[in-house]
């Protein structure tokens, strides 16, 4: 069984006591009736079908699972326990939520489960490299603390609503708190040859039927995960994945991590969202924060 580094536990302890809280609620007096939930696999390196496709809008604000987006009904049970997950642990949540085997367990130990697999696949992926650097990892230390935007994973991996504005050539993402402005470019181009580096790396992006599929290079080393307490290099390359359902109501956001520095092998992400028309953006500043966090 892993141990989970104590300094990185009152952010995974604030985010299951918000959890219970809301299905303390939703638990109480009532039956949860598990339905069905198709999962599929997908392809990381498939080859890009088009620049661009009609079927897929992606237009508008996002949102995952909290408190104001929570009641949703484009929610299933799976959407309601998401948070951020590897796709191994996903797998682990629907043997939980519908073998019958686990019927006795709390949403309380259920989500303790979900962070302990996550956590133990984690471990496993990490090279040498990835834990000595996540072991000297500080969250005092964090940049975020002194308003320095997040990195590219960080801010695909923020919990916050993002908004996709769909163009002709492009598609731009904007978040809440620190992610980082995001421009997509879909008309086709390579990235660049000279291998400059930076904090939001260098996107371009290419429709497969429904899912949206960006690939970002030439990524500075930063910090990709907080919650998670993951880092990347400077050899880092993701992959991300934007499935939108029939109905136009459910995203489900899948990014792939490629760092041989890093992780043994490629580790995946996922975190559902919802579209959420009547949520606007916050984007208010950053007030740095001095003295011990």
């Amino acid at each position: 069984m892993i141990i989970i580094r104590p300094k990185y536990k009152f952010d995974i302890a604030r985010c299951i006591s918000q959890k219970l809280f809301v299905f303390g609620i939703f638990l109480l007096g009532s039956i949860l009736v598990l339905t069905g939930c198709s999962t599929g696999d997908s392809p990381i390196d498939s080859e890009p079908l088009s620049p661009a496709s009609p079927l897929a809008d992606l237009s508008g604000v996002w949102s995952t699972n909290s408190f104001d987006t929570l009641d949703s009904p484009d929610w299933d049970i799976v959407g309601q326990f998401s948070s951020r997950l590897t796709v191994e642990t996903y797998e682990y949540l629907e043997t939980l939520l519908y073998n019958p085997v686990n019927d006795h367990l709390s949403a309380s130990e259920i989500i303790d489960a979900l962070e302990e697999h996550t956590f133990a696949v984690i471990d496993d992926r990490l090279t040498e490299t990835g834990h000595s650097v996540g072991d000297a990892f500080d969250l005092a230390d964090d940049p975020a603390i002194q308003c320095e935007r997040f990195g590219i994973f960080r801010t695909v991996l923020h919990s916050d609503p993002i908004k996709f504005e769909v163009l002709e050539d492009r598609i731009i993402i904007t978040g809440e708190d620190l992610t980082v402005d995001r421009t997509v470019y879909m008309d086709g181009r390579a990235h660049p040859e000279d291998g400059i580096q930076s904090t939001v790396g260098h996107s371009i992006g290419w429709y497969e039927g429904q899912t949206l599929v960006v690939e970002t290079t030439n990524i500075s080393p930063n910090l990709a995960d907080d919650s998670l307490a993951i880092h990347n290099s400077g050899q880092a390359r993701g992959i991300e994945r934007y499935s939108i359902s029939p109905n136009g109501r459910n995203l489900d956001v899948e990014l792939t991590i490629y760092d041989p520095v890093m992780f043994r092998e490629p580790l995946i992400i996922r975190r559902p969202r919802v579209l959420t028309p009547d949520v606007e953006l916050d984007r208010q500043p950053c007030e740095a924060i001095s003295g011990q966090f």
